[in-house]
């Protein structure tokens, strides 16, 4: 069209198009925070258009352990040019509202009820107030809200199985917190994406990842960075079949999980509690074959479900796993059928492959009848 009529795309109203669409867009850690600004403006862009080059990519972890040596090592460059109305005080208490309903919507319905929503204010919203003028103390502000959302994108992203999406948005998250000055937070999300590693089968990359967050959570001082990061050490050496590592790791994040004082913590990690704790080290018994340890903490976690459906496919699944391991079927059968139950109507891709993976754990007992019977129904399910 532009080499019809001699014009360019801006001029013809068809800006907004694909000529920067890159399959490696938001997947690198860049230096200059304006380059930075565009990659995120641009990936933000391309994730709503659903365009292939970077809904369809792949999970990519060299380019994530090239990203984390870049945060670890490289330069950063506060080249960001200010264009706009300047930012106010309101305007940073907006976007963490924002925030914080789209992660109320996240964690009571799945990634896939709201992710769009939250694409779609941080490139329309957000951005022009990142590159917006400011005063010093607001600039931190705004980045260290623009990280924290970026990093719940990359969540719900994750939740619905789009894991290059999520590594692209973690990244872009690491690098806004980095140019709030906040290496506590930059810890925290390298501890979201030893997570995704961990879901992903990846427990080396999982446990260098954690061990990374951990010795910079400690220098940084904030210790509920330390206990998740420690958490999730734990955790890969527990897929590994590590129990002597696992429990060093747990020692440790139980030791800085006692030194959290909720009122003084930062608004970001108000989620952190006993019951992630207990969910987190429960799952580590259980994958070390140890249910009379686990048993007491996914307990706790289920009741604390309530109106939270993602957490109770979780504890349900988990429970059900705990009681094959105590080689109590019925019990199995009957934990995975209210699993199924809590999953009902739910969004999200990894409650469902929490379903797949306690289906296939029945797979030696497929003899017996209420065996069959969840298989069915878990079938059902997934099938729709």
């Amino acid at each position: 069209m532009c080499e019809a009529y001699g014009e360019g795309a801006d001029q013809l109203g068809l800006s907004g198009g694909t000529d920067r669409a890159r399959s490696d867009v938001g997947l690198a850690y860049i230096a200059s925070l304006g380059q930075s600004a565009s990659t995120l403006g641009d990936l933000s862009r391309f994730d709503e258009m659903k365009h292939t080059a970077v809904v369809a990519g792949k999970y990519a972890p060299d380019a994530l352990n090239a990203a984390c040596l870049d945060w670890l090592f490289g330069d950063a460059v506060m080249d960001l040019p200010s264009e706009g109305k300047q930012v106010a005080p309101q305007d940073v208490e907006e976007i963490r509202t924002m925030t914080g309903m789209f992660d109320g919507l996240d964690r009571r319905f799945g990634g896939e009820h709201c992710r769009m929503m939250a694409v779609r204010y941080l490139r329309d919203r957000v951005l022009p107030q990142v590159r917006a003028p400011k005063p010093e103390k607001l600039e931190r502000e705004v980045f260290s809200a623009t990280a924290v959302l970026c990093e719940l994108i990359g969540w719900m992203a994750y939740d619905t199985s789009r894991h290059s999406l999520a590594q692209r948005y973690f990244t872009q998250a690491l690098r806004f917190a980095e140019a709030a000055g906040d290496r506590a937070y930059a810890s925290y999300v390298l501890t979201s994406m030893a997570d995704q590693a961990l879901y992903l089968g990846r427990s080396a990359q999982a446990l260098r990842l954690a061990q990374v967050a951990r010795d910079v959570s400690l220098r940084a001082g904030v210790p509920v960075v330390v206990a998740e990061a420690s958490i999730f050490e734990a955790r890969a050496y527990a897929v590994q079949g590590d129990e002597a590592g696992c429990r060093v790791a747990l020692s440790r994040a139980e030791e800085s999980f006692h030194r959290i004082v909720p009122q003084e913590g930062p608004d970001w990690a108000k989620h952190w509690g006993d019951v992630l704790f207990a969910s987190h080290t429960g799952t580590c018994w259980i994958d070390l074959g140890r249910p009379k340890q686990a048993r007491p903490l996914m307990q706790s976690v289920w009741d604390s479900g309530k109106d939270q459906a993602r957490r109770r496919v979780y504890a349900a699944s988990q429970l059900a796993r705990v009681a094959l391991l105590d080689g109590d079927i019925e019990e199995a059968t009957a934990l995975g059928t209210t699993a199924i139950e809590s999953a009902s109507g739910l969004t999200s891709h990894r409650s469902h492959q929490q379903l797949k993976q306690l289906r296939q754990k029945f797979v030696p007992h497929a003899r017996h009848a209420s065996v069959e019977e969840f298989k069915q129904r878990a079938d059902v399910l997934l099938a729709s």
